[in-house]
């Protein structure tokens, strides 16, 4: 499937204005606004339920002055609709995952993820204090007359299901495999036939043989699709996603409309589901993994030294050679390298080295 063409075509402009005519522009009643969101994941969940709760801080922060009403997938515009419901003015915001909008930028996929890029806490480093939501404005979300923050952290992903056991090169050749971003870009240059999907639609693409393999999340979201119904190989680490940045995206024009303070609300809103999706993930992540293991017979299994190796050193030519294609995604790709750089070096001596020690104090429960 050919993302570009799967998020630019012409259905995309008949569904958005026709969702147009139902919904009214955002109020402006008595010095309060009402915008719509428009979100790429479905109202189950926990990504669901993190749009619901932003919406509610914003509207009780403001006192009313912005309330925000939220549509999840599918209930206004389709999953990947979502940015294109913004741009027409359907909506006043988006809520998805930055790889999601590729086929309107070539620089924006470098947002959400980097294989072998950054941790989530350093990815929120990056974000916050290293420039990098300013930086993802400018070469990302601003040319396409969107404001960016970001809106939650998957942390860590695992690898993904596989109908059958993946441990050497060749055995990815011929694989339909459904991995949006940067990862399915280097999947493709080893001959895996890179499939787009919704997570809406990723089961049953499962179920019926549509695809062979998947990626979604991690076990608290992957058990929560039922994706160990159908297969049972499961395949860690996730080097394509070591943790994913989600993006609350909004009309520039109504963004430049907002009072300071409002401003200030909707940052801090964002800033607050960030840290909130990536909490939740880490505390229930290992449960659902015992259960996904112990009571399902999922087959945890590490991918090779072999597929690790050559997948991280087709990366490093891949990934630059997408960058190099306009001048936007350069920029936002040297920005991410240059501190990941730093990362690199610190987290070396503080987390990786504190991990390695770490099993040297086998406490026990008291």
């Amino acid at each position: 499937m050919d993302r570009r063409k799967f998020i630019k075509k012409a259905a995309t402009t008949a569904v958005v204005g026709a969702a147009a005519s139902t919904i009214s522009a955002p109020a402006l009643s008595a010095g309060k606004k009402q915008w719509i969101a428009v979100s790429a994941f479905g109202k189950a969940g926990l990504l669901g339920q993190a749009l619901e709760e932003f919406a509610k801080f914003v509207g009780a922060a403001s006192q009313g002055r912005l309330t925000i009403k939220p549509y999840h997938a599918g209930e206004l515009v389709k999953p990947f609709e979502a940015l294109d419901a913004v741009q027409s003015g359907t909506a006043q915001m988006g809520y998805g995952a930055p790889y999601y909008w590729a086929g309107k930028s070539d620089s924006i996929s470098f947002v959400a993820a980097m294989p072998y890029g950054m941790t989530a806490q350093e990815q929120n480093a990056w974000a916050y204090y290293g420039g990098g939501i300013d930086m993802a404005d400018k070469a990302a979300y601003n040319p396409l007359g969107l404001k960016f923050l970001p809106m939650g952290n998957t942390g860590n992903q695992m690898g993904g299901w596989y109908a059958k056991q993946i441990n050497t090169v060749a055995d990815l050749k011929g694989l339909k495999f459904r991995m949006p971003g940067l990862g399915g870009e280097i999947l493709k240059t080893f001959g895996v036939n890179v499939v787009l999907l919704p997570g809406s639609e990723v089961l049953p693409a499962l179920t019926s043989g549509a695809i062979d393999g998947t990626e979604w999340i991690g076990p608290a979201a992957d058990m929560g699709k039922g994706l160990y119904k159908v297969v049972n190989n499961y395949y860690y680490p996730g080097w394509h996603e070591p943790a994913t940045i989600l993006d609350g995206f909004f009309d520039m024009k109504e963004w430049n409309k907002l009072d300071d303070d409002l401003k200030q609300i909707v940052t801090h809103g964002a800033a607050h589901t960030n840290l909130m999706i990536l909490s939740k993930f880490q505390a229930i992540n290992n449960t659902a993994m015992h259960k996904l293991v112990n009571e399902n017979g999922v087959k945890l299994r590490t991918y090779s030294d072999e597929l690790l190796t050559a997948i991280g050193e087709r990366a490093a030519t891949v990934v630059p050679d997408i960058a190099s294609r306009s001048a936007d995604a350069k920029k936002l790709y040297n920005h991410i390298i240059d501190f990941r750089s730093g990362m690199l070096n610190w987290s070396n001596y503080s987390e990786a080295a504190f991990l390695a020690a770490r099993v040297a104090a086998p406490f026990k429960k008291i």
